[in-house]
């Protein structure tokens, strides 16, 4: 089974797990975000060599990898959904799997509540009024609430390019200049 297919499948199960107690918005963003942070610890490229040691060599035991998740739970005051579900995933050996779970899951969060990612890209650093207002601009034309990931790209000269799944509104200068090229058929 492919990697996806397993993170969505797990997710959607968390998330009808966590709805059938008639879960509150808060509840769903809290264990997404445990889940998250979990699953970036697993993260091949980014994440902590040494719990990724822990998790994921053979030589560790269901039980202990277990007492490290437990721990790590009550450190963080970690739902008990969360607990559970990670819990069930050392049981199953799907562990490997978080990273893309978390990231499934976090998907059926914002379809459940409404929300959307945008990743913002400027010129230079946006002031926080400014970026305030691109917000504000992105939820009215989206009708859902924009959670942001900025980035800086000098190469764009100036303005700023917002990227919604596979919408993009781009109000760069680069990009006014790459329209004029073709429709002047400068090459």
């Amino acid at each position: 089974m492919q990697e996806g297919t397993i993170g969505r499948r797990y997710a959607r199960a968390l998330a009808l797990a966590l709805s059938e107690g008639s879960t509150k918005e808060d509840r769903f963003t809290l264990v997404e975000e445990q889940l998250s942070a979990v699953g970036a610890l697993l993260d091949r490229r980014t994440g902590h060599a040494g719990f990724r040691q822990a998790m994921l060599n053979p030589g560790f035991s269901t039980e202990q990898r277990k007492l490290v998740l437990k721990e790590i739970a009550k450190e963080h005051k970690f739902d008990e959904a969360t607990t559970s579900f990670l819990n069930l995933l050392v049981d199953k050996e799907r562990l490997p799997h978080l990273p893309s779970i978390a990231l499934s899951f976090r998907n059926e969060v914002d379809a459940r509540i409404g929300r959307v990612r945008a990743t913002i890209v400027t010129a230079k650093p946006l002031a926080a009024t400014d970026l305030t207002a691109i917000i504000s601009g992105l939820e009215k034309k989206t009708g859902k609430k924009v959670v942001p990931d900025v980035e800086v790209d000098p190469s764009l000269i100036a303005g700023v390019q917002a990227r919604i799944g596979g919408l993009v509104y781009d109000a760069t200068v680069r990009a006014q200049l790459e329209r004029l090229k073709i429709d002047f058929n400068i090459q």
